[in-house]
This record gives C-alpha cells, structure tokens and sequence, in this order.
C-alpha cells in the first residue's frame, strides 16, 4: 500500500515539474509587460505557485491525528512534549496597549483648575431632569400598592427634591455673594472703608431672608410646627424620654 502510494506521488510531482518547465519555457517568449498582466490577472500567490512551485501544488499525505488518551478519568491527560503548553489562563488575557495613557480628570493638571461655579453652570440642567423624574415617580405611585414599593418610591422623590433645594440655595447664596463684593468694590472705588460681613451677621441676614419669604408664601406657620416637633424630638432625646 504504501509502496503504490509512493509511486504515485512520485508520478504527480513529476506530471508537476513537467508542467512547470513548459509554462517557464512559455513565459521566456513573453515580455516583461505581459508577464506583469499575466500576474495581475492570476495573481501574486497563483503565478508563484504556477511557476516556481508552491506547498498547495503538491498533495500532501494527511497527518495522523493523535488521540491522546487518559488511562484513568482521574488521572490528567497526556500532552504531547512537540507543542508547548500555554500558560493557564493566556487565552483570557488581554494585551494593554503601552500608548494608552490612564489619567484620572480630577488630579490631572491638563484638566484644568476645578471651578464650583462653571461646574454648577454646565450641569444646572440636571435640576431640570430630577424636576421630571419626580413628575414620573408621582405618577407611579398612584400606580402601585406594594407598601414596601411606596416607601422606596417616597424615599427617592424626596432625595431628589432635597438635591433641587440644595443647589437652589446654593446659586441664591452665590448670588448674594456677588451682590456683597460689588458693594465692597463700590466702597472701595470711592475711597471709603467696606464692612466685610463675619459668619454670624451673614448667616441671621439669610434667616431673616428665609423669614420673610415664608411669610409672603404662607408657609410659616407650618415651617415653625415643623421646627418645633424637631426641636422638642432633640430635649427628650437628651434627656433620655423615648
């Protein structure tokens, strides 16, 4: 058998070089521009093979698969020594490319200086969007019954209402702020010496602002019970009555 396989093989590749010298011999009376067309048209990996001879020309003898065995299923397999074995895991790894710098934005100096104020100015549209989501979150809770399911829906409402007060107070406080130092830089401009305001005059002139705007909403009667029921929680919290 494998002597008239040899034969045969032998007869293939002889049919093949035969073949080979006779398209040489044609292509010695071609010029260089037609060889060239000839290459375009067959292409480089054909024209080579066709030529000088190529491994896909030649018929290969099909390579005896090795079916390696356990002699116990548990005991490990035998891996052949002709291969190396991978490394555990190399399959899942992921090559990090080197000309990707991490930075982190916040400690980088490329980011710039950071600025309370045109931060709270580019993102003033959030407020915008927990205003509607807390319009969505009224509507749900019509919706369900679950009481633990209220209680979350409740929970969340109420976080995004306290959010959309702090940055209110926040660009109010920032506001009168401003107001502030134009009336310094006025004093300033005109040769007279400002009053620069401490913490405790600034802080009972916004009660007062927040008392007089209560008023005018109707709101200060409730704001004063609610203020007293907390106040009261706190004596019998630190005296010690539940």
């Amino acid at each position: 058998m494998c002597v008239e396989y040899s034969s045969a093989s032998e007869h293939e590749e002889s049919n093949d070089d035969e073949t080979q010298n006779a398209i040489r011999e044609d292509l010695k009376g071609m010029s260089f521009e037609e060889i060239m067309k000839l290459k375009e048209e067959l292409g480089a990996k054909v024209y080579k093979e066709a030529v000088l001879g190529g491994k896909s020309s030649r018929p290969q003898r099909p390579k005896a698969k090795t079916d390696l065995k356990r002699l116990n299923k548990n005991r490990p397999r035998e891996m052949t020594t002709r291969r190396q074995v991978p490394f555990l895991g190399a399959e899942h790894r992921v090559e990090r490319k080197k000309n990707v710098e991490l930075r982190d934005p916040r400690f980088d100096e490329k980011s710039g200086a950071y600025s309370a104020e045109t931060f709270k100015k580019n993102y003033q549209f959030v407020s915008q969007i927990r205003a509607k989501e807390v319009g969505q979150l009224k509507k749900k809770l019509d919706e369900v019954e679950d009481e633990a399911e209220k209680h979350d829906i409740k929970d969340t409402m109420q976080r995004l209402i306290n959010k959309n007060v702090e940055d209110k107070k926040w660009h109010t406080k920032q506001k009168q702020l401003k107001k502030e130092r134009s009336v310094i830089q006025k004093k300033h401009d005109l040769g007279q010496q400002p009053h620069y305001l401490t913490k405790k005059e600034r802080r009972a002139k916004e009660l007062v602002a927040q008392f007089e705007k209560l008023k005018n909403t109707g709101k200060l009667n409730k704001h004063m019970e609610k203020r007293r029921k907390k106040n009261a929680a706190k004596d019998r919290k630190r005296i010690g009555i539940e």
